[in-house]
């Protein structure tokens, strides 16, 4: 671990106890040592994970040789092999030289009609057990995800926000664009009536080509939305617009500040109304990011998760090369700038960084896609991995519902569990040596999946 791991005590007062005293400490060695031995664990029907490291998505410390027991499809028992014995019977899992952390949860995602299964199965290979769809579920995408939540189809946990709202004219298109305040509330209740988890706005000029929603109709969807109890999650790139957005009533953003940097004020007020942030810097970067390095073209996982005809734009040299060349790129190289000191800024304040990768947009591939967006919060905005783990579990679960069952590994909690086969702490690239995956107390089969044929 890097010295900023080991500072988390300091940093997160607000999530963690303070350090016991040593005096402290030494009374509860002597009440430990008088203490009786732990009782055996009937381990008939469990699975046990003996001797891993335990990094548990909180921002805890990791736990060496954890003992972690599954019943069902719940987490019975989790720590250290001194406080829970290994239970005679059931199976039983040698981790010894490997970590163990939670499934990983990706809050932003956008899925295409008609390729979900091949998505989802894709996510489900690199860990994602948990998603949320953010704005584009045109087609039969929300009747498979009706049939994912039903079991009927495998798939990661899903949140929803069905269609998500921009202006009329504006970015991206096919999207709700309404009008006046009254048809924009008119909307909200009737995405209210279809059971979405949140609400999602773009509120963006993409690059100056389109217009924004109007302030007036954003303070409508977030009034609206308040009084269904449905939250609101927006697409910001402004400042300006992430003050006006607080003002009615949001709390949650994907993506950041990319057009200035900001000052104590805004770090005070994110922090005072409890924003969050999940960047998408691996997104961000994507225009540019495999022009770079054509090496990706030879990931078997970026591959697998990259629609035939755009992976096929990217082998081409010359696009690769209009990529580096084009206006847009080197405005976004400016924005990308901005948006990684901001979130190395909101991070060293204790505002709630999370992950988001927009998989399915750009060129980011499901299931690679949330392990690079792990790799570029701490490779270009400064996380620790630590934190990035924290990003993409207990910090993401909190985001989607109050008291989340998942995202940390914990008893009582959902049996989501990723088994690595190298320390994510000494290189964040290692949440993608995957040794196997527990989605609700049962081990996955992974494989890639081919891309549907028409």
């Amino acid at each position: 671990m890097t010295e900023k791991d080991t500072d988390w005590v300091r940093r997160r007062p607000r999530r963690h106890p303070a350090p016991l005293r040593p005096l402290a400490v030494a009374s509860l060695v002597a009440l430990a040592a008088c203490a009786p031995s732990q009782p055996a664990i009937d381990g008939a029907g469990t699975i046990t994970i003996a001797g891993a490291t335990l990094i548990d998505g909180t921002g805890a410390p990791p736990v060496e040789d954890a003992v972690v027991i599954v019943r069902g499809d719940r987490i019975e028992h989790a720590g250290s092999r001194a406080d829970v014995p290994v239970p005679e019977g059931g199976e039983v899992v040698d981790g010894t030289g490997k970590f163990l952390i939670p499934g990983l949860v990706d809050l932003h995602n956008h899925y295409r009609d008609g390729l979900e299964k091949w998505s989802w199965a894709l996510q489900l290979h690199a860990g994602v057990l948990t998603v949320r769809s953010l704005g584009s579920d045109h087609g039969q995408t929300p009747a498979m995800i009706g049939e994912a939540r039903a079991g009927n189809v495998p798939a990661p946990r899903i949140f929803t926000a069905g269609v998500g709202f921009t202006h009329p004219e504006g970015f991206p298109p096919g999207k709700l664009g309404p009008a006046t305040e009254e048809e924009a509330r008119e909307m909200v209740r009737e995405l209210a009536s279809q059971e979405v988890d949140l609400i999602k706005m773009w509120v963006d000029t993409f690059l100056d080509t389109r217009p924004k929603i109007e302030p007036e109709i954003r303070a409508a969807i977030a009034d609206e939305a308040a009084q269904h109890g449905i939250p609101v999650a927006a697409h910001v790139f402004f400042e300006n617009d992430v003050w006006q957005l607080v003002d009615a009533g949001v709390r949650f953003f994907v993506h950041g500040v990319r057009d200035q940097e900001v000052d104590d004020e805004f770090v005070a007020m994110a922090l005072e109304k409890g924003l969050s942030f999940a960047p998408a810097l691996g997104q961000a970067k994507t225009f540019w990011w495999v022009a770079e390095h054509p090496e990706l073209l030879d990931d078997e996982e970026f591959r697998a998760g990259i629609q035939p005809p755009a992976f096929e734009r990217l082998l081409d040299p010359e696009n690769r090369a209009a990529m580096l060349e084009s206006e847009s790129t080197a405005r976004r190289r400016v924005a990308y700038d901005y948006v990684t000191r901001f979130v190395r800024r909101m991070d060293e304040a204790d505002v709630t960084i999370t992950l988001g990768s927009d998989s399915g947009a750009g060129n980011i591939a499901y299931g690679w896609g949330t392990h690079h967006e792990l790799e570029t919060l701490v490779e270009d905005a400064g996380l620790t991995p630590l934190e990035a783990l924290a990003a993409a579990g207990a910090a993401a679960a909190s985001e989607v519902t109050d008291d989340p069952d998942f995202g940390s590994v914990a008893e009582g909690n959902a049996a989501d569990l990723v088994l690595l086969s190298a320390d994510p702490l000494a290189n964040i690239r290692n949440t993608r040596r995957i040794d196997r995956v527990m989605q609700a107390g049962v081990w996955l089969e992974r494989g890639l999946p081919e891309f549907p044929q028409p």
